[in-house]
């Protein structure tokens, strides 16, 4: 009931707000109050280098413009960024934030109202990959509004990989789909109608035959070296798209993976002793991102914990993802590979780079506003945008608005 009440003030606030957009742009006098500009700020673009003293144009929740020396029109609402750094939204490969409960729809246990889309604000983070039973979806934690959190729903097929019994019911899975596959090519080749009318699908393998037609990605947990070779395995045998996490052992067959186009989810500062009854290298290793990188392997980097939080040790969950990956850094990741595992790849990898993961025309005006450099330990967001609304202001937010540099 509590979650039907939310919701309903939600959709209420949305309509109001929509009612008040359409009378503002039936008004010839406030025509150019649809258009924000983001002006004096160095611009990461993620894809196209710095633009220093650069300005933004957004117009209708997308990136209209971008460069220096834009015009600005006039009425346009005007952020000054003199002195920041701009960049696109952080986006979080991975995430636990903006639901409440299951369902077999994510759509069906969004919160907009939950303290975490609040803290994911606060962190730069704009969007973020979830999953909960069985299903996933890539959401944007735009607090109080539910009818923009979703971006995009079933981006890749959740399968476990932990156990023997689990690789053999993948396996028999996934060729008993590739049976059915084949039998129903020949059938069509041949144009036998009674055949494909008498050809049953087996109950159960529809989320494989999507795996093997390539519209999803199969999303895997493989920690050691073994385990990834035994998924490249399986990308021998049927030819799907993999992406796999914990890849703590991944720089020690790094060619591989990058032979076998896999893309990745690795936690830098993860830690595995190293086996000691084998003589072949085992274990992390600090430069598991840059050897990674060597290799041509695309990764997206996630903090030790895929929650928000105020409290514990600083920097192990989503308040702190670049901190994440300030330590690939650390351990001979380049800066530019490093913030793009936190933006564009992430965003690759989970399916909506389309959309969001850099500054570009056309792309959802999702951006945040720094006071500092974003691998800085005392760097915060001053401001966070999605979909060209201001979401976040630090100087008004009632977790840091009471920290200086000068604290």
């Amino acid at each position: 009931m509590g979650r039907n009440l939310q919701k309903n003030i939600a959709h209420i606030t949305h309509l109001a707000l929509a009612m008040s957009v359409t009378l503002c742009m039936t008004s010839p006098l406030l025509a150019d109050d649809a258009v924000t500009a983001i002006k004096g700020g160095d611009l990461y673009t993620i894809t196209s280098g710095i633009i220093k003293n650069g300005t933004i144009l957004i117009k209708e929740g997308k990136i209209s413009r971008i460069g220096q020396n834009i015009e600005i029109p006039q009425k346009s609402k005007v952020i000054d960024a003199r002195g920041k750094i701009v960049m696109p939204g952080l986006v979080a490969a991975t995430a636990q934030v903006g639901m409440t409960g299951s369902g077999s729809k994510i759509a069906d246990s969004l919160d907009p109202f939950h303290y975490h889309a609040s803290l994911a604000l606060a962190s730069g983070i704009t969007s973020v990959f979830v999953s909960s039973g069985g299903t996933n979806a890539v959401i944007k934690p735009t607090y109080g509004d539910l009818d923009n959190m979703l971006l995009k729903e079933s981006v890749s097929q959740n399968t476990s990989f932990r156990s023997w019994m689990d690789k053999t019911n993948l396996r028999q899975n996934l060729r008993k789909a590739q049976a059915y596959l084949q039998k129903l090519d020949e059938y069509t080749r041949k144009k036998d109608q009674k055949k494909l009318q008498e050809l049953k699908k087996p109950s159960g393998i529809d989320d494989y035959i999507r795996l093997l037609k390539k519209e999803l990605p199969a999303r895997l947990q493989a920690t050691t070296a073994a385990e990834i070779l035994n998924i490249v395995e399986l990308i021998d045998e049927f030819g799907m798209r993999v992406i796999i996490e914990d890849a703590i052992e991944a720089w020690i067959v790094a060619e591989e993976i990058a032979r076998h186009d896999i893309r990745l989810i690795i936690t830098p500062r993860d830690k595995r002793r190293p086996n000691e009854l084998i003589s072949a290298p085992s274990g992390s290793t600090l430069e598991n991102a840059a050897i990674l990188k060597k290799a041509g392997v695309k990764f997206a980097i996630v903090p030790t914990s895929p929650s928000f939080a105020t409290w514990g040790i600083a920097g192990r969950d989503l308040m702190a993802l670049p901190m994440e990956a300030a330590f690939a850094v650390s351990g001979g990741l380049d800066e530019q590979t490093a913030l793009e595992s936190i933006t564009i790849n992430a965003a690759e990898i989970i399916g909506v780079a389309d959309r969001v993961g850099s500054l570009q025309v056309g792309k959802d005006a999702d951006i945040i506003i720094l006071d500092g450099h974003p691998f800085h330990h005392k760097t915060f967001v001053e401001s966070t945008i999605i979909n060209g609304k201001i979401l976040y202001e630090k100087s008004k937010s009632p977790y840091f608005s009471h920290i200086t540099h000068d604290n």
